[in-house]
């Protein structure tokens, strides 16, 4: 039983009660020096007539979110792909028609993660979390083209990831982030830490991983782990995790802040601020390796994690 569970694997639940199932996918744009943002999926207790959605950011705009009703709503977990009227969405491939876009994407080279080792481990057994998380792809390329408002943006083997939740609500206290080298694709981080509400009971939980030259550490192995969270202004931020063997601090400093929806309680109603494009600093050092990366991400603080 264990090794046919597929993390990353489409749910396709849509007549459970007060239950989502959403992606997250981000493409950076050299030319643009900004990412594009496509966040898709469905939200059981929304409304019929906006049972599916799909919310889009590119650069210089504000998101826009567009809503589907259940019967436009088709799963095929064969493939994991989503239709949502004439949209198609999937690990591969994105078409997207709307009044304001046209967007025809293309991954390739993926390298995505299928096993139990995606990033929550056997946390992933434990029944009636209210969120869980999976990394579909952690570095595909994506080409093709986004029209909107008389602008183009053509992609050619630009950076891509891809994640995915599902669940009830995302925690009431999380910080997530994701960042890259955009002049190396070998480098990015993912560091998401939350206190998550189960059985009346609370714990803190973190995962991610950083990669470098090849190497990957995989953040939710270390162990004896002392994670803190400062807020040095209102755009700076300051992350710090201590283990035994590494310490890793990551200062993120906000560009452009913008609004997502999120899921709370299986509908889309919750306000989730967004840091588009940030400035991450990041800062390793253990017996092997003392390392220093410039990247760029993107960040969402939503609760009450970070202290003054």
């Amino acid at each position: 039983m264990l090794a046919r569970y597929i993390p990353s694997g489409l749910r396709g639940t849509i007549n459970r009660q007060n239950f989502f199932e959403g992606w997250f996918q981000k493409i950076y744009s050299m030319e643009h020096q900004a990412s594009v943002v496509i966040i898709y999926g469905y939200a059981t207790q929304n409304p019929p007539d906006r049972f599916g959605f799909i919310q889009i950011l590119v650069p210089g705009e504000n998101p826009q979110c567009y809503y589907f009703p259940k019967q436009e709503v088709r799963m095929d977990p064969t493939n994991h792909i989503v239709r949502m009227g004439k949209n198609l969405l999937s690990t591969q491939e994105v078409l997207i028609f709307t009044e304001l876009f046209q967007i025809n994407l293309r991954m390739s080279v993926t390298y995505p993660i299928r096993g139990l080792k995606n990033s929550m481990g056997y946390t992933y057994y434990i029944p009636n979390l209210p969120c869980y998380h999976a990394v579909l792809n952690p570095a595909h390329l994506v080409s093709g083209s986004i029209e909107y408002q008389g602008k183009s943006i053509l992609l050619s083997n630009e950076r891509g990831y891809l994640e995915k939740n599902w669940g009830t609500s995302f925690p009431q206290n999380y910080l997530w982030l994701h960042a890259l080298d955009p002049s190396d694709s070998g480098v990015s981080v993912l560091f998401s830490y939350a206190s998550i509400e189960w059985m009346g009971k609370s714990f803190d939980k973190h995962v991610g991983h950083i990669r470098f030259r090849g190497i990957e550490i995989d953040l939710r192995e270390l162990r004896q782990v002392e994670i803190r969270c400062n807020k040095k202004s209102p755009s700076v931020y300051v992350i710090s995790l201590i283990s035994k063997t590494v310490s890793l601090v990551i200062e993120v400093i906000s560009v452009k802040q913008v609004m997502f929806k999120g899921p709370n309680y299986g509908k889309l109603s919750r306000d989730i601020l967004h840091h588009a494009d940030s400035k991450i600093f990041v800062t390793l050092t253990s017996e092997s390796h003392h390392e220093s990366f410039q990247l760029i991400g993107n960040f969402e603080d939503i609760g009450s994690l970070f202290m003054p």
